[in-house]
């Protein structure tokens, strides 16, 4: 039998090498990112929407995100205080945080932060007769003050947290008098004094900020190509739309703001 042209030969070569790239590109995932979308009652309309079946801001932003960006992000359903924990031990990789909730201003040993996707400001929410008796942060100090269990609050060993499990029993609490003032995002507020039928006002300010995507230290080589995905959505103008969507009137910042008093 004749022997196969060389040509011949190094073509077969050729396609064995193509083929066997293809397969090894095949090979490799990529990369995910575990984060928590918070239980039935969480962060409206942050972690769940407030029209029920609609995707909340959280879960357009990972969308968006994954599109721009080839990182597959994928969520897990907790509640606050085991997703604190779930984030401490590497069950989950980020979370979406305001840098100004914590006392440093840093994401914490361990962790690196994006740059900013937009701001977000915490109010201290009362009946709305009683807003009066908190024209400034610190009026709180010393005194009861209805929290979420898990949540951060840079200030908090100035006054007495009263965890709720969430923000629909926190609203409730404040409500029936439990206490006189709560701690909540605008938003989130409205929502749930909404719901509850409770007529609420808002005092001071107290903390404003922008959020970020707080990672954990072992996913830091995503950091740049998860920056160049936030500028991507803000210059293309899909965060902005993503905040309309959603009836947020926040502004999307370069750098964080300072510390609201």
């Amino acid at each position: 039998m004749n022997k196969p042209p060389i040509f011949l030969f190094l073509i077969m070569c050729f396609v064995c090498i193509l083929q066997s790239e293809s397969f090894a590109n095949d090979q490799k995932e990529s990369p995910k990112l575990y984060f928590d979308l918070g239980g039935q009652g969480g962060w409206v309309p942050y972690r769940k929407a407030a029209v029920t079946g609609a995707d909340s801001v959280f879960k357009e932003l990972s969308d968006a995100m994954e599109k721009y960006s080839g990182i597959e992000f994928l969520t897990v359903n907790l509640p606050q205080k085991r997703a604190e924990k779930a984030l401490i031990v590497g069950i989950v990789d980020f979370d979406f945080a305001c840098l100004e909730w914590l006392s440093d201003n840093k994401p914490g040993e361990g962790f690196v932060a994006t740059e900013p996707l937009f701001e977000i400001s915490e109010y201290l929410v009362t009946l709305k007769q009683n807003t009066h008796m908190f024209p400034y942060r610190q009026s709180i100090f010393g005194k009861q003050v209805g929290t979420i269990a898990g949540y951060f609050y840079f200030d908090d060993r100035n006054f007495i947290r009263s965890d709720f499990l969430d923000e629909n029993l926190l609203m409730q609490g404040l409500k029936h008098d439990r206490f006189k003032v709560i701690i909540l995002e605008r938003e989130t507020a409205k929502h749930w004094a909404k719901i509850n039928n409770t007529e609420i006002g808002f005092a001071a300010l107290h903390t404003k900020g922008n959020l970020v995507m707080r990672l954990r230290k072992e996913h830091s080589a995503l950091l740049p190509l998860l920056n160049k995905t936030i500028q991507r959505l803000k210059t293309s103008g899909k965060l902005q739309a993503i905040l309309d969507n959603h009836g947020l009137d926040s502004k999307i910042y370069e750098v964080n703001p300072q510390k609201g008093n």
